[in-house]
C-alpha cells in the first residue's frame, strides 16, 4: 500500500510500466531552480530502474553553478537542439509545457507524463501526477519512489533533499507540512547528508552573486504603506556584476523578509519583456492570481510570470495596481472573519 501519495500510486505505477524498453527524456522548465534540477536527475535514475531503454535529461538552460555538485554522472542536453523522435517526454516541475522550450514542444507535442506541484498546472500529458499541496516536485518524486519501493542511492537522496530544501526555503514556506518532514527524514535515512547539502547551497556563494544581491537591495522601493516591496534587475546587470541569471533565484525573499512587507516583487528586464517573481508572507494574498493576469502562475504565496513586450518602466504601474487590488481583497476577507 502507498504511504505518501496514495492518490497517485496507480498513476506512478502506470508510468513505471510505460517506460519499460522505451527511450525517455526527462524535461524541466527553463532557468531551472533546485527543485527542477533535483527532480530531473532523480526521476531519470528511477526511470532507469523501471527498465527504460535509455534516459536523458533535457533543459533549455545549463545546470546553474549552485547545483553542479549534485549532477554526478548525469548530463543536461540542450532543449533547443534535442530532436530525437525515438524519445518520449516526461516533464517535472513544469506547470506549463511551453516553459520547457517552444521548439521542443512543437517537436514533441504529446508528453508521456508530467510530475508537478503547481496549482496553475492544467494537465497536458497522458499521465499527470500533480499535487498542489506538495511543498516541491522533489517531495512528490521522493514520496512516489518510497511508495514504489524503488532503490534510492545516497546521491539521489542528496538531490531530492536539496530540492525540498530549496523550494521550502529551508522548511519555512507555508507549503511545508508534516509529510514534507517525514519524506526529508526518510531521505536522510537513505543517505542524504543534510550538512553537506547545506554547505553546498549556503556556504559556496561567489562574489558576483553577492554583487547582484547588493544591486537588488539598493533598488528596493516600498509601496502601500510599507506592505509592498519592489526591487529591480535592470538590463545589463548580469554583465556589470558578472553574475549568472540563475543567481537571481531567491533574491526576492530578502524583500519579503522585511518587517511589515506582505508582498515582495523582483522585476527583471529581458530582451523581449519583463520577468517577475512574486512572494507573499501568507497564502491569503494569492500572488498566483496576480501572476496569472500577466500570463504566469505558481502558488498562493510564490508565483512568477513574463510580461512580453513590456519594459520595467511601462509595466511597473500596471503590476502595482493589481497588487493593490490583491491587498484590498485580502483585507476585506480578513475583516469578515
Amino acid at each position: 500500500m502507498s504511504q505518501y501519495f496514495p492518490a497517485h500510486y496507480d498513476d506512478f505505477n502506470d508510468l513505471l510500466k510505460a517506460v519499460r524498453g522505451r527511450k525517455i527524456a526527462v524535461v524541466g522548465h527553463m532557468r531551472p531552480d533546485g527543485d527542477c534540477i533535483s527532480s530531473q536527475f532523480a526521476a531519470a535514475e528511477f526511470l532507469r530502474q523501471a527498465g527504460a531503454a535509455e534516459v536523458v535529461c533535457v533543459n533549455q538552460n545549463p545546470v546553474p553553478r549552485l547545483y553542479e555538485n549534485f549532477v554526478g554522472n548525469e548530463k543536461m542536453l540542450e532543449a533547443e537542439t534535442f530532436d530525437d523522435a525515438s524519445f518520449e517526454i516526461v516533464t517535472v516541475d513544469c506547470a506549463d509545457y511551453r516553459r520547457s522550450n517552444e521548439s521542443l514542444c512543437e517537436r514533441f507535442p504529446f508528453p508521456l507524463a508530467c510530475i508537478d506541484h503547481h496549482a496553475s498546472n492544467r494537465p497536458y500529458a497522458k499521465i499527470n501526477i500533480i499535487d498542489p499541496k506538495a511543498s516541491a516536485t522533489a517531495e512528490i518524486v521522493a514520496g512516489l519512489a518510497f511508495d514504489a519501493k524503488l532503490k534510492i542511492s545516497p546521491q539521489n537522496a542528496d538531490r531530492l533533499y536539496m530540492g525540498i530544501v530549496m523550494d521550502t526555503r529551508q522548511f519555512t514556506t507555508t507549503s511545508t507540512r508534516t509529510k514534507t518532514f517525514e519524506i526529508a527524514t526518510e531521505l536522510v535515512k537513505s543517505g542524504a547528508d543534510a550538512s553537506k547539502v547545506a554547505i553546498e547551497l549556503y556556504q559556496r556563494e561567489n562574489l558576483a552573486k553577492l554583487k547582484l544581491l547588493a544591486a537588488y537591495l539598493q533598488s528596493l522601493t516600498m509601496h502601500c504603506n510599507g506592505r509592498v516591496c519592489i526591487g529591480l534587475l535592470p538590463a545589463g546587470i548580469y554583465e556589470r556584476t558578472g553574475a549568472e541569471k540563475a543567481d537571481s533565484d531567491g533574491l526576492v525573499d530578502y524583500a519579503r523578509s522585511i518587517d511589515g512587507v506582505d508582498i515582495a516583487v523582483l522585476l527583471e528586464d529581458l530582451k523581449n519583456g519583463v520577468k517577475g517573481s512574486l512572494r507573499a508572507k501568507t497564502p491569503e494574498y494569492c500572488v498566483n492570481e496576480i501572476a496569472a493576469h500577466f500570463g504566469g502562475g505558481g502558488h498562493l504565496a510564490a508565483a512568477g510570470f513574463t510580461a512580453v513586450g513590456e519594459t520595467i518602466n511601462s509595466f511597473y504601474p500596471k503590476l502595482l495596481e493589481h497588487i493593490e487590488t490583491s491587498l484590498q481583497n485580502a483585507d476585506k476577507l480578513n475583516a469578515k472573519i
